[in-house]
């Protein structure tokens, strides 16, 4: 008790970002062999999906990320809000083992399931059930 009193009483715990809500973000790199793979599933990722937006969450920046994210259509890319680029990667990679990796969130954006390894049907359907 006395060294709270000396230092103070802890910081509160910095609120995790909220990602997109109703949403499966699929976690993605170029160096991951793996994702490729997964990227060219997304149309049935996203129909096995069922109500919930999948989207793809790109976790590095350079030349190869751009070329992979070129490749990526349009309606399934996310990118984090203006300066939140690091503070979501920071909190996306954390709960990662690696990559691929893949995040469920409710209705309020805040992660209800995580899975890792590459998206199919089955595995999305899977994860979509944890929530």
């Amino acid at each position: 008790m006395a060294l709270t009193l000396v230092l103070g009483a802890a910081a509160p715990a910095p609120e995790a970002p909220r990602y997109p809500a109703d949403t499966v973000l699929l976690l993605v790199a170029p160096w991951c062999a793996p994702c490729h793979a997964e990227l060219a599933r997304l149309d049935t990722i996203a129909a096995a999906a069922r109500s919930r937006a999948v989207r793809v969450f790109m976790v590095e920046d350079g030349a190869r990320a751009a070329a992979m994210w070129r490749r990526v259509p349009e309606a399934y890319r996310w990118t984090p809000p203006d300066g939140e680029v690091r503070r979501y990667r920071t909190d996306a990679l954390a709960r990662a083992a690696g990559l691929p990796f893949a995040i469920a969130t409710d209705a309020r954006g805040h992660v209800c399931a995580t899975r890792d390894g590459g998206m199919d049907a089955v595995r999305v359907v899977a994860l979509v059930g944890a929530c």
